[in-house]
């Protein structure tokens, strides 16, 4: 994966290209973003530049042959860790070609997605001890090819305390090794590993990016692709859920849950929670995302109406909803109550429960 094929983030790919160019290379870097931010490409791209014979001011060549290897990621020189469910084995290496696909058919993936590429959505994965002792052994070695061997670590806080083993390899590795660490979590990651990298922080993809992305790879029109690079604030796993109806595959399911809790019908309301209990996590993340931005888009539209980028059926509910009567203070507090919940399901809550209670809170707040 080149720089150019990551969306945006053209400052911090500067930065790390200058960190190349000047030989200022820090041997232990952490990449902190949520999903959708691109951590993992961003993290790729870089890798294949610093191991690239041929780079250019702003890019790898794509020709050489440490390029050509990337293309596929399998560089020798070039090291996987990933969390894995311990059916799957004791070392990333034993399901390495399944790691490769599925970084090839999406770089931006999840824990979620990645799970489902394993047909393992409900089991616990981890970075276990053999995985620890193998990635020891393996950064023993010397390079075969490049200059640099180059250990690409995706989610390091499915590592929890056997990360203590590679405490001292990651403070004083072996000449011309890089640690690349790629975080959604870093309050998760031991504070000695955090102490001992160089972080990368960063921001949701740029807007603007996100629409060229929107013009140029999926030839939407230019209504459209504006629409959408702002909904969905810079998160390219919501942009490609949005991308499926450009009017929201969540909007039916918003409407019903919005005449339910004004109708104050608690029997219904479970039923609804329950229902929503069969989703994935990856679904329920975009609902709730795309509710907060619904929502949002009500406190908005009588203070400032031109500022809303919905249109079609969603402006519409925007400014029937406005015809409740509501405080500003009520919105507000059911937009934080939806964050804590996607918080909550995120942390693993069991999702009936946290919906039929967040549900009961907006009628409160609806009441009033």
């Amino acid at each position: 994966m080149n720089f150019a094929q990551v969306i945006g983030h053209y400052s911090t790919k500067e930065s790390l290209i200058q960190s190349v160019q000047k030989g200022r290379i820090p041997h232990a870097q952490l990449f902190l973003g949520k999903t959708g931010w691109g951590g993992l490409p961003l993290a790729l791209a870089y890798a294949k530049y610093i191991s690239c014979l041929n780079r250019t001011e702003t890019d790898s060549c794509g020709e050489c042959s440490s390029c050509r290897k990337y293309a596929t990621f399998t560089h020798p020189d070039l090291h996987f860790s990933f969390p894995f469910p311990r059916e799957k084995g004791e070392k990333s290496s034993e399901i390495i070609g399944e790691w490769r696909n599925a970084i090839l058919d999406n770089p931006y993936m999840g824990i979620l997605q990645w799970m489902q590429v394993l047909d393992a959505e409900k089991k616990q994965a981890n970075i276990p001890l053999a995985e620890c002792r193998e990635i020891s052994k393996s950064l023993s070695l010397k390079p075969f090819e490049s200059e640099f061997k180059i250990l690409l670590m995706w989610l390091p806080e499915y590592l929890g305390k056997e990360g203590n083993s590679l405490l001292k390899l990651i403070e004083e590795p072996p000449p011309n090794t890089v640690f690349l660490l790629v975080t959604e979590n870093p309050d998760k990651i031991l504070g000695t590993i955090i102490s001992r990298t160089q972080s990368v922080r960063l921001k949701p993809i740029e807007e603007a990016a996100l629409y060229d992305f929107l013009i140029k790879n999926e030839k939407l029109e230019e209504e459209k692709a504006r629409r959408l690079s702002t909904i969905s604030q810079g998160d390219y796993t919501l942009l490609t859920d949005l991308l499926t109806d450009t009017e929201s595959p969540y909007f039916e399911l918003l409407k019903a849950w919005m005449s339910i809790c004004v109708r104050k019908s608690m029997p219904e309301i479970v039923a609804w929670s329950e229902h929503l209990g069969g989703f994935s996590k990856e679904n329920l993340k975009g609902f709730l995302l795309y509710s907060i931005e619904i929502l949002r888009g009500v406190l908005v539209f009588p203070h400032a109406e031109e500022l809303i980028p919905w249109t079609g059926r969603e402006r519409v509910f925007i400014e029937n909803f406005n015809k409740l009567t509501y405080s500003i203070n009520d919105m507000e507090l059911i937009v934080k109550n939806i964050e804590m919940a996607l918080s909550n399901i995120e942390r693993n809550g069991r999702v009936p429960l946290v919906l039929t209670d967040l549900s009961y809170l907006i009628v409160r707040n609806l009441k009033k």
